[in-house]
C-alpha cells in the first residue's frame, strides 16, 4: 500500500504517542540503514505495522489480480506493483466516504492536516530519507492529492525520477483511466481484509 493507506491504518488501529505511530507508518519507506532500536517505541510500532501490511498486501489475491491487469495493459516492466499501490491510494482518496471516513471520522482534508501535524511533532526523529520527503508530503499535500488524476501523475513522475532507467511512470496514467472499474473492484475486495488484518495485528502487539 502507499502513503495515504498506511497513514489511515496507523491512525485507526494504533494508539497515538505524540505523532510517533503515524510518522513510523509513513517513514518506513524512507528507512534504510538505520537501527530500529534507536527510535522510540511508537515509531517502531508504525514501521513494523507498515512492513506487516506490505507483506499481507503482496500476498493478497486482489493485489495479484490488480498487478496482472496493470501489467497486461502495458505498464513498464517490473512496475505493476508500484502502480497498483499508487492507483489504490487514488481509489481510497477518491472514495473516501466509503473507505476512509468510517475509520477516522474525518473528511479527507482534515484527516491529512492531522497527519501533517503528527509528522511535525516528531521532526526530531525523522530518518535521513524522510527528512527529504517530509517537506514534499506536507508542502505539496501529497496525501490529499491522490484523489485527483493530476496528483497521481505528479506522484508517479517523482517516483520515476528516483528509479534507474527513468521509466516515465506518469505515462501510465492512461492505464488507471482504462482499468478504473476493475482496479476499484479489486480494491473493494481487498480493503476490508486489510483493515481486519491491521486490527488483529495491533491487538496482538498490545498483548505482548
Amino acid at each position: 500500500m502507499n502513503l495515504l493507506a498506511h497513514a489511515l491504518i496507523a491512525y485507526a488501529t494504533l494508539d497515538d504517542t505524540g505523532g510517533q505511530e503515524c510518522t513510523g507508518a509513513l517513514m518506513a519507506d524512507y528507512f534504510a540503514g538505520q537501527d530500529l532500536g534507536d527510535y522510540p517505541a511508537g515509531i517502531q510500532a508504525g514501521i513494523r505495522q507498515h512492513r506487516a501490511i506490505d507483506a499481507f498486501t503482496d500476498a493478497h489475491p486482489a493485489l495479484v489480480s490488480c498487478r496482472r491487469a496493470i501489467a497486461g495493459a502495458g505498464a513498464p516492466r517490473f512496475t505493476a506493483g508500484i502502480l497498483a499501490d499508487i492507483f489504490w491510494d487514488h481509489v481510497l482518496a477518491s472514495e473516501w466516504a466509503s473507505w476512509g471516513l468510517g475509520l477516522c471520522g474525518l473528511e479527507l482534508q482534515p484527516f491529512c492536516e492531522i497527519v501533517h501535524a503528527r509528522l511535525g511533532q516528531t521532526e526530531g526523529w525523522h530518518s535521513p530519507g524522510f527528512v527529504q520527503a517530509y517537506p514534499w508530503i506536507v508542502g505539496l499535500s501529497w496525501l490529499s492529492s491522490y484523489a485527483r488524476l493530476e496528483g497521481i501523475s505528479l506522484s508517479l513522475s517523482g517516483i520515476s525520477r528516483r528509479m534507474s532507467g527513468r521509466p516515465r511512470l506518469e505515462d501510465s496514467i492512461g492505464i488507471l483511466v482504462a482499468l478504473d472499474e476493475p482496479i476499484r473492484r479489486d480494491f473493494a475486495a481487498f480493503w476490508p481484509d486489510l483493515v481486519a488484518f491491521a486490527r488483529s495485528w495491533s491487538a496482538a502487539q498490545a498483548d505482548r
